[in-house]
């Protein structure tokens, strides 16, 4: 097993990318930063965020999908890709297990059992991840280049979690309310409607009108970041159409050798955008929910506790496990940090929305409790979690 040492220089670099984080997201009251101050000072508004919700979640992050598999991922780690999937099925299901022995033990309120165990396995797997990612991909203990290879894994790791989501989550998530009866379902209006929930509406009824439908899978499984990775594994697995868009060697690269490339640019220039941009969104509608009551105690308490402790500390154990044995490539690195820091992230804010969208009055007040008081901690649990990770790949 590979030692633990936590340096200085360690720890800042475990800070500076969640400081990062902290500054766009914002934590009232300790941080006025951007997202949750633009939400609360009227600067940004509920359409605002449904407009760049869906600008971010249909245009931007499938861009920078796109371009970073076709960057990071090659015929030589194709494996690879093939395993972040099965890893996000595993991290998925710990999660899933864990949800319901909260539920089972912390007897949450009946219209929050499910919403209980869906925040205990929808990890924020995206936009928090491809932070960090970023941040220190290109830097020690990584090799130049291996950000694009991280969020790559990340995009492989997101076609099970995203379909997870929008499948088993949204449909337990809405088992919560199912016995209201159907005239105050009715009485929803479109302003209670969150703002990334807009994204998924269209799937949302379909479910609705037909669970079974053929048209409700695939739209649910293709949706466009899932079409935007798959894309880029084809192009990428074909070296001549690779070479059409991009080339390994800038020294290489040239007007005539990739004819495509100002396409492949002007794609990665609209990607890069999604990452910030995301995390300014999240702050935003954080900023925007109303507390009018919080979820139990020894319900946030149990879903915090499995999330930020016991799920960081499993994933790098097994992480760790699986690296000793061979079964993952101990000097792909990269591989290793995107598994280990996906479970250590905290609930997605979609679990907020979808309860928002099945609340006949809009509200999500347990799940929003749930959410923010894990955000708050995770400032410190991701930090400490994230210097172990680095520090084990030293």
């Amino acid at each position: 097993m590979v030692a633990i040492n936590l340096t200085g220089t360690v720890i800042w670099s475990a800070c500076s990318p969640i400081l990062e984080i902290a500054l766009v997201l914002g934590n009232e009251p300790y941080l006025t930063a951007a997202g949750i101050y633009l939400s609360r000072s009227k600067t940004v508004s509920t359409t605002d965020s449904k407009l760049l919700s869906t600008l971010i979640i249909n245009i931007m992050y499938p861009c920078l999908l796109f371009t970073s598999v076709v960057e990071g991922v090659s015929n030589a780690n194709i494996a690879a890709f093939g395993i972040m999937t099965i890893a996000s099925v595993i991290i998925t299901a710990f999660g899933l297990t864990f949800g319901i022995l909260v539920m089972a033990l912390a007897k949450p309120p009946a219209d929050f059992r499910y919403g209980t165990v869906m925040a205990t396995s929808m990890g924020n797997y995206g936009d928090m991840v491809l932070a960090i990612t970023l941040a220190v991909g290109n830097f020690a203990p990584f090799s130049d280049g291996d950000a694009s290879k991280g969020v790559a894994y990340v995009g492989a790791f997101l076609c099970f979690a995203n379909i997870y989501t929008f499948t088993v989550g949204y449909k337990l998530i809405g088992e919560d309310f199912k016995n209201i009866p159907r005239a105050e379902q009715a009485a929803r209006t479109d302003e209670n409607i969150p703002p990334e929930i807009i994204v998924t509406e269209e799937i949302a009824n379909a479910k609705i009108a037909d669970t079974s439908s053929l048209k409700y899978w695939l739209k649910t499984c293709f949706n466009p970041n899932t079409v935007a990775t798959l894309l880029g594994l084809l192009i990428t697995l074909i070296p001549v159409l690779r070479n059409l868009f991009y080339s390994d060697s800038t020294a290489t690269e040239t007007a005539t050798s990739q004819p495509l490339a100002f396409i492949f640019k002007a794609i990665q220039l609209v990607g890069n955008a999604g990452v910030p941009l995301g995390l300014l969104n999240v702050g935003s509608a954080l900023g925007q929910l109303q507390f009018k009551k919080f979820a139990p105690i020894r319900v946030i308490t149990g879903v915090a506790v499995c999330r930020l402790i016991i799920m960081p500390i499993l994933g790098i154990v097994i992480v760790q496990v699986l690296v000793s044995h061979g079964i993952i490539d101990a000097n792909d690195k990269m591989m290793q940090f995107v598994m280990m820091m996906e479970a250590a992230i905290p609930t997605a804010s979609t679990a907020v929305y979808l309860t928002q969208f099945w609340h006949p009055r809009g509200e999500a007040d347990a799940m929003a409790s749930v959410v923010v008081v894990q955000y708050a901690i995770a400032f410190v649990t991701l930090t400490l979690s994230l210097a172990v990770i680095l520090s084990l790949l030293a």
